[in-house]
């Protein structure tokens, strides 16, 4: 039997090339919108004792999208003009096919050769309803106009030599904490804080003066009020005799701890009393120390001058988290072998007096029940707005046995001094 599918070749060859011309007839025109995306890092730069400095880590603070112009995307169109010829295709010969007895088979169609299609083209151009307007920078979150850098001591003193001058000198730069206060889980606090473990002190003896130049300290001989200072070091030159110097040991990096016995021994030695622990361990810019770090830290370094001197316990940030007073935790937990007499800690949150005081009771409860060091605290605002705030929080602290010493940051020109003599906000500090 011979069967014949002209007919039906023909038809199948006909759709395929009415599909292969009609593949550049479709045309499809979007636009892509291309965003820029900023981002601001924060980096912390840290004067080493040496001169040196050293590169923190970088730090994402803000995040701006800034939006690109539209680009169009399209096929090419033949020109009407100018058309392409029509493909020539030869027609398909009919097929006879032998059909045995029981079944019947037909010999392959031959595919049409079909017409090429142009690779899309991407051609940038603007919208055709209207003009794009520029899009209009974003704007960033203003940076504070300033920001407190403490420098090196001067290498030479100006005031009479009254104590030791030790052979070196760790002054490392220490920039005030900002973050805010968070809210962290807590014992209830009670309404009155238990006594402490120790007899209150007077208010005449609490407050004291963090500084790095110790000339601009003789602005506070007559101040009675005064009775300590502190330089984030272990070593000072000299410093007015009605100060007692209190040495720390800030880090755990061997340019801080090599000379520590050393200093330590010579401070000792000229009457101090206390010595400090690490400046803000929990806050990666500074002293930067895992509470476990720091606990075998404490140990090898603070521990043995438990018989000769009151310690007191690493100085942490007010920052939320894992850091402030959870960081604190953590280490009275790791350290609970070590003896530690005090426990300091850092403040800055704007001028709220009234977040000041239940910051500092949340900070009694966190620390066990030690007397706190308050090593560093600050307001903002102006002088007279800052003057305010410390005469409140100032006579609370005198009266709350709980607070055994406090420093307002710092001894600095334009801030607790204006030259070598008292500024308004340092003779509210000295006189309050």
């Amino acid at each position: 039997m011979r069967t014949s599918f002209s007919t039906l070749a023909v038809m199948v060859a006909s759709l395929l090339v009415k599909e292969a011309f009609a593949a550049p007839a479709l045309r499809r025109d979007y636009y892509l919108d291309t965003d820029s995306v900023i981002v601001t890092e924060e980096i912390w730069v840290n004067q080493l004792p040496d001169g040196s400095y050293s590169t923190g880590l970088p730090t994402a603070v803000v995040t701006s999208t800034i939006d690109g112009n539209p680009v169009l995307v399209t096929e090419p169109v033949p020109s009407p003009t100018n058309p392409p010829p029509a493909p020539i295709f030869d027609a398909p010969a009919i097929a006879e096919v032998a059909v045995p007895d029981s079944t019947t088979s037909t010999s392959p169609i031959p595919e049409p050769t079909l017409p090429s299609v142009p690779d899309a083209v991407f051609i940038e151009q603007k919208p055709s309803s209207t003009s794009v307007e520029p899009t209009p920078e974003p704007t960033l979150p203003s940076v504070p106009d300033a920001v407190f850098i403490e420098q090196k001591p001067p290498s030479t003193p100006v005031e009479p030599t009254t104590y030791p001058t030790p052979t070196t000198s760790v002054t490392p730069t220490v920039v005030p904490t900002t973050l805010e206060s968070v809210a962290i889980p807590t014992p209830s606090v009670p309404a009155a804080p238990v006594a402490p473990i120790v007899p209150p002190i007077s208010s005449s003896g609490k407050r004291g003066l963090a500084y790095n130049a110790a000339n601009l300290l003789s602005a506070f001989t007559s101040a009675s009020n005064v009775t300590w200072a502190y330089n984030w070091g272990s070593s000072t030159v000299a410093i007015p005799s009605n100060l007692e110097y209190v040495p720390m040991l800030w880090g755990l990096r061997q340019s801080e701890t090599s000379n520590w016995h050393e200093s330590a021994d010579k401070a000792l030695a000229a009457g101090s009393t206390h010595l400090l622990a690490f400046n803000e361990p929990d806050l990666g810019a500074q002293a930067n120390l895992g509470y476990a770090e720091a606990a075998a830290g404490y140990l090898t370094y603070m521990q043995p001058y438990a018989s000769k001197a009151k310690l007191v316990s690493p100085a942490v940030t007010n920052g939320g988290g894992e850091m402030g007073l959870t960081w604190l935790s953590n280490f009275l937990r790791a350290c609970s072998s070590c003896t530690i007499d005090k426990v300091a800690l850092h403040w800055y949150n704007g001028g709220d007096a009234a977040a000041f005081k239940e910051y500092m009771a949340k900070a009694y409860t966190a620390g066990g029940n030690r007397p706190l060091w308050i090593t560093e605290f600050e307001a903002s605002g102006s002088d007279e707005e800052q003057a305010a705030f410390l005469t409140e929080v100032m006579a609370w602290m005198d009266k709350t046995d709980y607070i055994e010493r406090y420093a307002y940051f710092m001894v600095s020109d334009g801030n607790l001094v204006d030259g070598t003599t008292l500024s308004k906000l340092g003779s509210a500090y000295a006189s309050s």
